[in-house]
């Protein structure tokens, strides 16, 4: 193996490993600059964990995870599933690269194929945002579900004053941050996220926060993806505190989302972008 790695160039030795690991027969090691062969029997690393189980379809795991091997047919089969046969059709995944599927694992991320539906759309068992319940409704910018192909971080979202924070956050970590919350929206829009994009590989301008459409329907998914598919994923709405959104209110404010005693994955609150509160944190998306 050393004597033919050695007559490849550092591109195409890339260029295989992905392969291998799209194709299932390499598990990336993130604390470690080895890859080893998959082992069934060993137990996930987290939520969204990029860990095949054995017993498990390879469409997604019991940790929560699509396989970008078959995330066009997993999908396929959820929206025909939700929305009725043929009203989605989804677009094959963009090519990732190994710095992306590497990050799929070590941080946690999901990937989706959002569909390009409005809200009357939903399927009826999801909670819409409660837009009626913001006394200024009409400020609010909004954002249609456009039909992306995303990765979204499945780390649960913690109650405010869980001494605990956010489980196993390994983002944080390495950016050398004990917690998400007391960040304000311009610390997130002022470079934090410029340096995740940076840290994952994901496309620096696709690398944001959700919107309120999305984290809505995202939260709603993860619900039905948990209870019908058997995945490890969290319920968004259960834990009091916010996460932040993209979504704008006037010039100076900014959405957030998610607080359990105010309507869960319904809840549309705002506050002010430059403000750090003890109660607001974030999650990052990425279009791919």
């Amino acid at each position: 193996m050393a004597k033919l790695l050695g007559k490849l160039d550092s591109g195409e030795i890339d260029r295989l490993m992905a392969q291998a690991i799209i194709e299932g027969k390499f598990r990336i090691i993130t604390d470690a600059s080895a890859s080893v062969p998959l082992d069934p029997a060993s137990p996930p690393d987290h939520v969204g964990g990029y860990r095949e189980n054995a017993a498990a379809p390879k469409t997604s795991t019991q940790e929560g995870f699509v396989m970008p091997a078959t995330a066009q047919a997993f999908w396929q089969g959820v929206w025909d599933e939700l929305l009725g046969i043929g009203k989605i059709v989804v677009q094959p995944l963009p090519n990732l690269t190994p710095k992306q599927l590497e990050s799929l694992d070590k941080y946690g991320f999901l990937l989706v194929r959002i569909p390009a539906i409005i809200e009357e759309q939903y399927p009826s068992s999801f909670v819409k945002p409660a837009w009626g319940r913001h006394p200024n409704i009409q400020s609010i910018e909004r954002f249609p579900l456009v039909g992306d192909w995303i990765v979204v971080e499945t780390i649960a979202k913690p109650h405010y004053d869980d001494p605990n924070g956010y489980p196993d956050d390994r983002l944080m970590a390495t950016l050398m941050r004990s917690s998400r919350f007391n960040t304000s929206h311009d610390d997130l829009t002022g470079g934090l996220l410029a340096k995740i994009a940076k840290i994952t590989g994901f496309p620096k301008k696709g690398t944001r926060l959700p919107t309120v459409e999305e984290w809505n329907f995202i939260g709603n998914l993860f619900n039905w993806l948990r209870e019908n598919r058997g995945m490890n994923l969290p319920d968004l709405g259960s834990t009091r505190s916010w996460e932040w959104c993209q979504n704008t209110l006037d010039s100076d404010y900014r959405l957030i989302v998610g607080y359990s005693e105010n309507g869960g994955l319904a809840d549309v609150h705002d506050a002010w972008r430059g403000a750090r509160y003890g109660d607001i944190s974030f999650r990052v998306l990425a279009v791919l």
